[in-house]
Order: structure tokens, then sequence, then C-alpha cells
């Protein structure tokens, strides 16, 4: 089948279109989240499922990154908050709940705007990818990715959509306009073309049967979903750690056969090199992506490939989206398998009200 027939590829293809919409979306026009307000808020809270959970995951660390270290930002699963909310939301302080869902109809998180609506102390921002959903009908302020509605099952242009209007629509209402730039920036010019012609060769080059994606910061929750990608897709067991956690023991699942993609390298991180050589010594084929950091390892038996270049380290790191996703795409097609049929997976999942 050719590659245009699947619309996984598809979706993940025009990701560029998607995102500029989102933005103008945001920035251009006077929606419902221009209401929103972090200026009295004590925490953030982030939820969803999957690969919502994933991208919450990520948009926490970015949260952090901008507030003052006094107030804090949680990403938590959707189930998590129904089972435990009392832990986690305390009269004496004031919160945003932002929940994700892709279809707005996930049991868990429709469930926990559900149950804490009515808490004067809560507010609420739902964001989805089908307008009239559920989450959308039950928070007061929501934002739709209307370009972002996927027909495969496995979430790819949703992810990053949604992950892009979370973050824009924190650095609108927090006026944060060189950060704005740097994502205009970033999606205006990567290259989602070039990425499928490496990751293409790259996957016909290595004939992997276990796959790790390690990253830090903002990068750890996208490790998660490029994890998640080749497990949905591909079935390849996949897993994903924190960079420096990973000398910790899992290495020792490491061999020739194993496959670890790195997700934006720092020049900053503490002896980044020793632990790359050290996976590369193991067996393992080693790749990284992002422009810092594989200067002193290009030479020495790792891959590397280079994206564009911003100012912020987590628009930097936004554009890794795409080559792990392909990567998945081309693994699942050389195995085989129909990537927008992935086994035992359905659009959306829901589940008996908890």
């Amino acid at each position: 089948m050719k590659l245009q027939n699947y619309a996984t590829y598809k979706e993940i293809m025009k990701q560029n279109n998607t995102w500029e919409n989102v933005y103008d979306d945001i920035i251009g026009k006077k929606l419902q989240h221009d209401k929103i307000s972090v200026e009295n808020i004590d925490e953030i809270i982030l939820f969803g499922c999957g690969s919502s959970y994933n991208l919450a995951q990520s948009a926490a660390f970015f949260t952090r990154s901008l507030r003052e270290p006094q107030k804090s930002a949680l990403a938590i699963p959707s189930s998590e908050l129904l089972l435990n909310p009392d832990y986690y939301f305390k009269r004496d302080k004031k919160y945003l709940l932002v929940g994700f869902s892709r279809s707005g109809e996930t049991t868990e998180t429709v469930d926990v705007f559900r149950i804490l609506t009515g808490r004067q102390n809560i507010r609420f921002l739902g964001i989805s990818c089908r307008e009239n959903s559920s989450i959308c009908n039950i928070a007061k302020s929501y934002f739709v990715c209307r370009d972002a509605v996927e027909k495969s099952i496995v979430m790819t242009e949703s992810f990053s959509s949604m992950l892009l209007a979370y973050i824009l629509i924190l650095l609108k209402a927090a006026k944060r306009k060189n950060i704005i730039e740097d994502f205009k920036k970033i999606i205006s010019d990567i290259n989602i073309p070039e990425m499928e012609d490496y990751t293409q060769r790259l996957i016909d080059e290595f004939d992997f049967s276990s796959y790790f994606v390690l990253g830090s910061g903002f990068n750890y929750g996208l490790s998660v979903e490029a994890d998640l990608k080749m497990k949905e897709m591909s079935q390849v067991p996949s897993y994903s750690y924190h960079l420096y956690e990973f000398s910790h023991g899992p290495k020792s699942l490491l061999d020739i056969n194993s496959l670890c993609l790195v997700l934006n390298p720092d020049n900053k991180l503490f002896k980044y090199e020793d632990i790359a050589m050290e996976l590369r010594q193991l067996g393992a084929q080693i790749v990284t992506f992002g422009n810092k950091g594989t200067d002193g390892i290009q030479d020495r038996g790792i891959r590397s490939y280079s994206g564009k270049e911003a100012t912020n380290e987590s628009a930097n790191a936004f554009q890794c989206i795409p080559f792990f996703q392909l990567a998945a795409l081309f693994k699942t097609i050389k195995k085989g398998l129909n990537p927008d049929m992935p086994k035992s997976l359905s659009y959306t999942v829901k589940k008996p009200k908890l």
C-alpha cells in the first residue's frame, strides 16, 4: 500500500498546517480562552489519559519553567484525580484544572470535569479536537484544535496540536511574546518531508527488536509518547526513561538489537557524551535528535538529526514530535502491519463511570 493511503501518514505530514491554524486561532483572535488568568492561581493541574497524559507531562514542565518557584504545576492521570481527589485539592488554594481529550469524550477525563464542577476554588480549561464534545460543554473555558480531527486510531497531530494550544494559551496569558515568537519560528520552519526521508532510511537500515527513548525536562513527556507510539503501532517492546535514570538499572536491557533515541541533548548536560558512548558500547544503535550536545559524538558511531534552532529549549524540543511519529510509522510498515489499525485499540476509550 502507498504511504498516501494511510490516514496516519497523512495526519503526521500535515501537522505544519494544523499548527499554523492553532497559532492563528490563539494568538490572532479573541476566543474563549482569553478569559483565562493565571495571576491568582496557586497550582495548575493538567490531566488526561494515554497520549493526553503524556502531553500533560511536557505541558506541566513548560508551565513550571514560566512560573514563580513558590507556585506549582502537576501532570496527573485522569483516573488518579477520580480516585484520590482530596489528596490533590485543598480548600485554601486556587486551582486551574486543564483537561486534554482528543474526542472530548474520554470517560475518566469527562468524569473529572463533572465531579469537580461546582468547587469554587477550581477553574476549568478543556482542550479537545472536536466541537460540542462533553468536556467543551462542561468546561466554561475551552479550546478546540479544529483541524486536528483524526481518522486514525493512534494520536499524532492531535497530540502535538493540543500541546501547542496549551503552550500558546499560557504564553498569551503570561504575555511572553518572545517565546511565542520562538514557537512561531519553529512551526513555520520545521521540515517534515526532510524528517520523513531521514527516518525512513534509519528504519530501513536498523532492524531493531527493542526501542528506548530518553529525555529530560520537557523532553520526558515526549519520550513517553515516542515510546507509546512505537508500542501502539508496531508492537515492538518499547521503553522510556529520564536520561540519567537509564544508567541505574534499565540499561541492562540493551543489546545489539536495540535502538535508543535520545531527545534534544544539550551541552549543559553533565557527562552526556560519556553516557551516550556507554550505551553505544553496550551494543545499541544510538540516534539523537537535536542541534546541541552532539559535537563530540557524531563521528563515534552515533547518528544525529539536527532540527531548526530557537532560543527557547521547549520550542526546540517540540519539533521532534513528527520525527518519532514517523519512526514508529515506518517500523510498523516494515513489519507488514497497518498503522491505521493497531492491535486491540479503539479511537476513544469509554468505560463505566467510576
